[in-house]
């Protein structure tokens, strides 16, 4: 274990202590069952950067699985913030919530348990900045289970599409998921394209409703730009002047090519570098 690893503080199940000591019993549903939601919430000199809207979908998605929160808004706003480290330029937030731990496995109902929470941060470095030459993407069928709305810690659909990449020599790629003719979204990011000026990017009635994606729209609103919400066809996507996704730690990443078919003029389009610059602002 890391020096750094050693001295980080963590929150779990009511209590501050070294990450080290925490000990997640091997009855837990969510170390069972993947019977857990969580959260990442970018951090930039100590400020959450959308951090109640991180918070009120944790909320959201605890609601929509049955899991009674154990915690108001602002309690989850409070703990977060004493995990934080103050010498961080960039960290990670981490919030999981499981469904608790019960005396046996079983999946049946009625679960008798006490949720269990884990919140602890990690500093981390943005790989995308303005001097970021683009990443390739390929498209892959959507295996992912069909409530995309809830952000489960069951993501094994999502590694497994990295894992395709990674076997096919294409680790650094993005995969790009097609559902039902069109595409949805990216294994761990919204996706975003452009065409003729105008912004697209896919409705979330069956997808993460992402919070760097919420704060992208609000940015393109300021800035006077149309935006469609549309899940465009491979065709279309492929035909894109510019193709982006986002996450809360890659924040807006350009994609230049798709299944080797260059997209626009195969470098990080105007439209997004314009957006980009706006976001870093929200950074503070």
């Amino acid at each position: 274990m890391t020096e750094q690893n050693n001295n980080q503080l963590a929150f779990f199940n009511g209590k501050y202590m070294p990450i080290t000591e925490v000990a997640i019993s091997p009855f837990d549903r969510g170390f069972l069952f993947g019977d857990s939601l969580y959260e990442v919430i970018p951090v930039y000199n100590g400020k959450m950067l959308g951090g109640d809207l991180h918070l009120q979908r944790l909320l959201n998605g605890l609601t929509a699985i049955g899991i009674i929160s154990p915690y108001t808004l602002s309690d989850w706003r409070a703990i977060s913030r004493t995990v934080l480290t103050t010498r961080e330029a960039a960290q990670m937030l981490y919030i999981q919530v499981t469904r608790g731990v019960e005396a046996s496995r079983k999946h049946r109902f009625p679960v008798v348990s006490e949720p269990t929470v884990l919140i602890f941060a990690t500093p981390f470095t943005p790989t995308v900045t303005m001097e970021y030459h683009g990443c390739a993407a390929t498209l892959q069928p959507d295996k992912r289970w069909q409530n995309c709305h809830i952000k489960a810690t069951s993501l094994l659909a999502n590694v497994l599409a990295y894992q395709q990449l990674y076997c096919n020599d294409l680790a650094e790629n993005e995969a790009l998921f097609v559902r039902d003719g069109v595409v949805v979204e990216a294994a761990s990011s919204n996706l975003f394209m452009v065409k003729d000026n105008l912004i697209y990017t896919p409705p979330v009635d069956n997808i993460l409703p992402g919070i760097t994606r919420h704060i992208i729209l609000q940015i393109a609103e300021k800035l006077n730009y149309q935006v469609y919400e549309l899940a465009p066809s491979p065709a279309m996507l492929k035909n894109a002047d510019e193709v982006w996704v986002s996450n809360s730690i890659e924040e807006l990443k350009p994609v230049i090519s798709i299944d080797g078919q260059i997209i626009g003029s195969g470098v990080p389009g105007k439209v997004w570098q314009e957006l980009f610059q706006h976001y870093q602002h929200k950074k503070g």
